[in-house]
């Protein structure tokens, strides 16, 4: 009679029969060449498929959440805004107090730097403006481009087109001007805003008038609601009046929170004016310093003795550096990139860029 054989004992006999096979093969009496290749070849691919399934259960766990971070920042008191990732239309803002999704499907949001209601918000390809601390849609989504509110002014973009509006979502004016596609500062501070034609740039006032013509290879604020600009590499200064107070004819300018604008000149001298262009000081510098000198003399340790020449100083201005007396007459312009006192009377100059020196005197004369 024959005896039924049941599915587990199947599966016992089975496996039973697959693990005799794998211990006779992997046996360390099999010490043939065969066996030991075959040995080699299987464990291999072991590791390989284990490798391609590690691979693989990483790149889907990360698949599965967010491209980025999940970052959450204050828009107010009670609203959060949880960013998930630029252009991912999966960022959302929340009400802090329930928890509740006031806005979703958000690709990115901007927040103005003086604390204005309205912030920029990305969503659908398109741009609107969204209280910050309401959460509503203040200005619908219908711009291709936009920028922060400053000073209760916004810029916006629909195709190649760019103008201002107020909290209203209404034109300041009736000028529109043709997007640069790269720039980004279609932005007002104070009264003015920077404003590309071609490769050129002027400032427009509230008007939308030209207060200095586009006729500039650049302008960018700068403190105080100045803005520098530049030619050919030469720099100056527009005032917050829309008036040029600096002549666009120096190396360089800084616009001062305190103590007004300085320049620098083509020699490394540097001059001091007035918010209004009005000159304080003629000649600036950073620093002078006392000049040291080795004399034929040894202390008690026998290291050579130092002098300190007590006519002459030398100044700093920026990387430069000149003779000036003790009295602050200056002597030579800062054209020297180190001095250094030989002797009193004596100074050994160092040339900028060239590795070169040269001797002067007192008076900054050369000695040859």
């Amino acid at each position: 009679m024959k005896k039924k054989i049941s599915f587990r004992m199947w599966l016992y006999v089975f496996f039973g029969g697959i693990r005799q096979i794998f211990v006779n093969i992997f046996s360390r009496r099999n010490k043939t060449a065969f066996w030991r290749v075959t040995w080699a070849i299987i464990t291999l691919c072991a590791v390989v498929f284990t490798g391609l399934l590690t691979v693989a259960f990483i790149e889907s766990r990360s698949s599965r959440g967010p491209a980025s971070p999940v970052y959450e920042s204050e828009l107010s008191a009670d609203l959060k805004f949880h960013n998930l990732g630029r252009n991912k239309g999966q960022s959302f803002i929340t009400d802090s107090r329930t928890g509740e999704k006031l806005m979703e499907g958000i690709d990115w949001i901007a927040v103005p730097m003086d604390g204005d209601s309205l912030i920029v918000v990305a969503k659908g390809g398109k741009r609107g403006f969204v209280n910050r601390f309401t959460g509503r849609t203040a200005i619908p989504f219908d711009y291709d481009a936009a920028w922060t509110f400053t000073d209760g002014v916004a810029g916006v973009c629909r195709g190649d087109s760019v103008w201002f509006i107020d909290h209203a979502g209404r034109p300041i004016n009736n000028r529109k001007f043709a997007r640069k596609h790269g720039y980004g500062s279609y932005v007002y501070h104070g009264g003015y805003a920077a404003i590309p034609v071609g490769e050129k740039f002027g400032l427009i006032d509230r008007r939308g008038d030209w207060a200095v013509a586009p006729e500039h290879d650049d302008i960018n604020i700068g403190p105080k609601d100045m803005w520098y600009v530049m030619d050919n590499g030469k720099y100056g200064v527009v005032g917050a009046d829309g008036r040029i107070v600096i002549p666009v004819e120096y190396v360089n300018v800084w616009i001062n929170n305190d103590n007004g604008i300085t320049v620098a000149n083509a020699d490394n001298t540097r001059s001091r004016y007035g918010y209004d262009g009005t000159l304080i000081d003629r000649f600036v510098f950073d620093e002078t310093h006392h000049m040291a000198y080795y004399i034929d003399e040894l202390d008690a340790e026998g290291n050579q003795k130092q002098g300190v020449d007590g006519t002459m100083l030398k100044y700093s201005v920026g990387n430069f550096y000149g003779l000036m007396t003790k009295d602050g007459v200056v002597v030579t312009t800062p054209q020297y990139s180190k001095i250094e006192a030989v002797k009193p009377g004596v100074y050994q100059c160092e040339i900028p860029d060239t590795g070169d020196s040269v001797m002067i005197n007192a008076r900054g004369e050369k000695i040859n």
